[in-house]
């Protein structure tokens, strides 16, 4: 019988004018309610700019997260985009972040509902706020079909009464109100864009429900920037309005500019039909903000960044209950802790940090290869768009004051520690900013066809016999390299003429050694001497010409990898620009064990494809060990036991053993495991930033091991080694230019 193909698929239910609305919704909210008075206070007429300037900002990052969400339409929105454009650490960050965000909106857009509520009955403020947040939160709990629903009957009245507005009230404002209209000076204008600009957050929403829009190809691209424009040009409209009719003293004087201008222009009619329109907007914005904040601890539940209890859906409604659940009693909490002002601050800081790493994202994507992003939307003026929104996203974060400065950073500090004390180990996606940046955010493709260059630097013959060999047995091209050092005095032109004369005996013993192989037939082999006042140098000057993928060094001072700059090696380990195969120990005369201590990141990785080399090129034993937590879940024991099965298939080789031993010490398991005679290979410490040169398991198993431990280092630009390397470069060439200088 044939076998039923089975597909998954999820139902896209939200058209343009639907995602439209969300978009709309949750910017033309309480923001442009609330805020003119207050703008009006800080900025006078000019606050007109600052709406502005907050439409162009938005207006360029609108574009960009088009692209991004055309490119990953996955729930999640702005968190998603930049956990995947720049690692897990940062998703953490600003999945928090984004939602604080939203939830701080959610709250002042709360506290605008009961302001306005207020006009008509003098209900306690902070009373009605509170009731109505519960009874978003139970809207949304039961789903967001009946929310949906509500939010475009919202948005289609708010547009309607809002053009009125403006309309009627372009045609009686007094000129003369907008004098003086700068009264603050030009910084004010900055300071009010940084204080309006929560107004702008609903774009980051909108990108949030992205796997939910019907043909997100077309419509996200055309709902983000139609929100955006639309929203842009009715701010603008009524700050001109209310500017135009009402003093300076005037707007300082209330909470609801609108109404008085209503008023003004259709005496209670106006004024009911505005307070009606004020209600809806701020709880447009409010229920906005539930129904998409609650995504984001959703999406980063899914990514393993928090636990699991976030992503649960209620078997009757079918929503993330507990994300929304935590959402609407978090944005509660607040509105009763923090002023309008203040929630409008907080929420203004975090939608300016995400702006920026959004604005971000799309430059690191379109420079870097990562395979799932494939966006059918493509910024035409890229990168002009992205650089307007970051420097001026920027630009404004020093306007909003002390104190959201101070949570913002708190808040990343919190994102960061939570991320390494809880997600780091088992957080998706597995890399991190410095990979992406290094274009190593794909899984290596690793072939034993594949052609290897390995340069062997030659100086001592009991060492270099050993090191030769590996060479042989794991590349497919040697080059040995014996570095003649010359005193600083002497040219290097003469020193070479004086060697040709009289030729050193310890040089050659090492042509000698060096003509042993290549053992295997078929290996390509190239010998160099080098003239150099520094061998260190030559070493890695050779290495980048010749292009090789590893150098081959050992180790055997008593104070091996550590920090101390005093040998060549150690400097080889710190400055070099190639990956490295360090040797410690001196490898048997007969290899019969090779054993691979496998974790399955990026050095043990090239160590394992290393190691099968070597086993088929010896007809050694290879036994691959993955030491196993006994803490660990039975689920996590056995994709681990998977991916360690799944890496170690090599049809060439024949004798390869697994070993999966349980213990909460990974290095005594090792230890225990291995045989004096065995050759021993571990990948280098993954850290990037660390104090010594190798790893502190690969030092712990250098020390103990009786027998030859190598160890792989593959190079990272981004890390201690590599900056270092950078920083004794432009040393480097800083001496040059002062030794041209002054003719020494």
């Amino acid at each position: 019988m044939v076998a039923i193909k089975t597909k998954e698929t999820l139902g896209r239910s939200l058209g343009f004018f639907q995602t439209f609305a969300v978009g709309t919704g949750t910017m033309i909210g309480a923001g442009i309610f609330i805020l003119p008075g207050i703008a009006i206070s800080t900025a006078g007429p000019a606050a007109i700019i600052s709406f502005l300037l907050g439409g162009i900002i938005s207006m360029a990052t609108a574009i960009s997260m088009a692209e991004l969400a055309t490119g990953m339409p996955k729930a999640g929105g702005s968190y998603y985009f930049i956990s995947r454009a720049m690692g897990a650490a940062f998703g953490t960050v600003i999945g928090f972040g984004a939602w604080l965000a939203l939830v701080f909106k959610g709250s002042f857009a709360l506290i605008g509902l009961a302001d306005y509520l207020f006009v008509f009955f003098p209900i306690p403020i902070l009373l009605s706020a509170t009731v109505a947040g519960l009874f978003l939160l139970i809207i949304n709990y039961r789903g967001a079909r009946s929310s949906g629903s509500l939010q475009n009957i919202i948005v289609i009245f708010l547009i309607l009464i809002l053009a009125i507005f403006i309309a009627k009230g372009i045609f009686i404002f007094d000129s003369q109100k907008f004098t003086p209209f700068m009264p603050f000076g030009y910084s004010s204008v900055f300071t009010t864009t940084g204080l309006i600009f929560i107004s702008y957050l609903g774009i980051t929403q909108l990108a949030a429900i992205s796997e939910e829009v019907k043909e997100p190809s077309k419509n996200l691209p055309r709902a983000l920037i139609a929100s955006v424009g639309v929203v842009t040009l009715i701010y603008v409209g009524v700050m001109v309005v209310v500017s135009g009719n009402l003093t300076l003293n005037e707007s300082l004087n209330t909470l609801t500019p609108l109404v008085d201008v209503s008023m003004m222009m259709a005496g209670d009619v106006g004024k009911i039909m505005i307070v009606i329109a004020g209600l809806l907007a701020t709880l447009s914005t409010a229920n906005s903000a539930i129904l998409s904040s609650s995504r984001f601890p959703f999406a980063m539940g899914r990514d393993e960044l928090i636990p699991r209890w976030f992503v649960e859906i209620h078997k009757k409604h079918d929503t993330p209950y507990n994300a929304i659940i935590a959402t609407g009693f978090v944005m509660i909490i607040l509105l009763l802790l923090l002023n309008v002002e203040q929630l409008a601050k907080l929420g203004s800081t975090f939608n300016i940090l995400i702006f920026v790493l959004i604005n971000l994202s799309v430059i690191i994507l379109r420079k870097r290869s990562l395979e799932e992003y494939k966006p059918v939307f493509r910024d035409p003026f890229f990168p002009f768009t992205q650089i307007i929104g970051i420097i001026f996203s920027i630009a404004l974060l020093p306007s909003l004051g002390l104190l959201p400065m101070l949570f913002a950073l708190f808040a990343i500090a919190t994102g960061l520690l939570w991320y390494n004390f809880y997600g780091k180990e088992k957080a998706y996606p597995k890399y991190d900013i410095f990979d992406v940046l290094e274009n190593n955010i794909q899984p290596l493709s690793l072939k034993d066809s594949s052609t290897i260059k390995i340069l062997v630097p030659l100086s001592n013959p009991r060492h270099e016999i050993d090191l030769l060999y590996l060479a042989d047995h794991l590349g497919d091209e040697i080059i040995g390299l014996n570095v003649i050092k010359v005193p600083q005095q002497t040219s290097l032109s003469a020193a070479r003429d004086a060697f040709h004369s009289k030729r050193i005996a310890i040089d050659g013993i090492l042509k000698e050694r060096f003509e042993q192989f290549p053992i295997i037939v078929g290996h390509k082999r190239e010998y160099i001497i080098s003239f150099d006042h520094s061998i260190t140098n030559s070493i890695l000057e050779q290495a980048e010409i010749e292009n090789v993928d590893f150098i081959v060094i050992g180790w055997h001072e008593a104070n091996r990898f550590q920090p101390s700059m005093g040998t060549v090696a150690n400097r080889i380990l710190s400055t070099s620009r190639n990956n490295i195969i360090v040797l410690s120990g001196y490898i048997p005369e007969k290899v019969e064990r090779i054993v691979v201590a496998y974790n399955g990141k990026d050095n043990s990785v090239y160590g394992l494809h290393l190691a099968k080399r070597l086993a088929k090129n010896t007809g050694a034993q290879l036994h691959m060990i993955r030491v196993i937590d006994p803490e660990m879940t039975d689920d996590e024991k056995n994709s681990i036991k998977q991916g360690l099965e799944s890496a170690s298939g090599d049809s060439s080789i024949s004798n390869v053993f697994l070993h999966f031993p349980e213990s909460p010490s990974t290095e005594a398991a090792i230890l225990d495991f291995v045989e004096d005679d065995d050759v021993l290979i571990i990948g280098d410490s993954s850290k990037r930033f660390k104090f010594s040169l190798i790893g502190d398991l690969p030092s712990i198993l250098i020390r103990e091991h009786k027998g030859a431990v190598m160890i792989i280092k593959k190079r990272k630009p981004f890390s201690s080694e590599g900056l270092y390397s950078v920083a004794m470069n432009k040393l480097k060439m800083l001496k040059l230019s002062i030794r041209r200088i002054f003719g020494k």
